[in-house]
């Protein structure tokens, strides 16, 4: 996508976000939802984000992005529940960001530990250390941090580690065909144990099927994401 697009794309702000229900899946209750980017300039909102190579022009693009996500879910009836938000490492590595986010929830008048900040692994981490610095701001203002996609990316497993997120998700790759590889299954035991002894919240993306529900539960799994739960849908 050429830079003109994406200037105009910010300028008209001509994008909007679905809403994807989380569910635990013992008593198949909404317990929150992630917002998603979308446009009808855009067919693959991951994709497009990685194209943007100006930092400054994706930091704003970000930020409007989070702007949008929580306006709509404040305006929506579902609002007293809690809201994902993906965030790219590189936004919440800005000083300002804490704040920024900090006055938005706030002028919105929603609760602080309502917003679950996602990061997201669309790019390099460049600076571990204001990353680091910026998510225990965001800890200490009563924000909930999640790391989305674990698995995925090269880094999820390391930041685990150094930012000690509140949630993780896990990658959809380990729910295609749960029910048929045992590796997989063991795999998600196995951090399931890690968040049981870290206090860590487990959620598993991916589940658009019935086998990968029941698989799941036979897991103990309690929290999950997928289309078979529920699609995104406009608030």
């Amino acid at each position: 996508m050429s830079v003109d697009v994406v200037r105009q794309l910010i300028d008209y702000q001509a994008f909007y976000h679905r809403f994807q229900p989380i569910l635990n899946l013992n008593s198949q209750t909404i317990v929150g939802y992630e917002a998603l980017l979308r446009s009808e300039w855009i067919d693959a909102p991951d994709d497009f984000f990685r194209s943007i190579q100006d930092p400054e022009t994706l930091l704003k693009l970000d930020k409007l992005s989070i702007s949008h996500a929580v306006k709509q879910f404040n305006e929506s009836d579902v609002s007293s529940g809690m809201l994902c938000i993906n965030v790219l490492p590189s936004t919440v590595s800005t000083v300002d960001f804490p704040s920024f986010l900090y006055d938005l929830i706030n002028d919105y008048h929603l609760a602080l530990d309502q917003i679950i900040v996602e990061l997201v692994e669309l790019e390099a981490i460049k600076n571990l250390e204001a990353l680091k610095e910026s998510a225990q701001q965001l800890k200490n203002y009563g924000f909930q941090l999640s790391i989305d996609d674990v698995g995925k990316g090269s880094s999820s497993f390391r930041l685990m580690i150094e930012l000690e997120p509140d949630i993780i998700k896990m990658d959809r790759y380990f729910t295609s065909e749960l029910a048929y590889s045992t590796l997989k299954q063991k795999m998600i035991e196995s951090l399931m144990g890690y968040c049981k002894e870290t206090n860590t919240q487990f959620i598993l993306e991916g589940i658009e099927a019935a086998s990968h529900l029941d698989v799941a539960r036979q897991l103990g799994v309690e929290q999950g994401q997928g289309y078979y739960l529920a699609e995104p849908f406009l608030l």
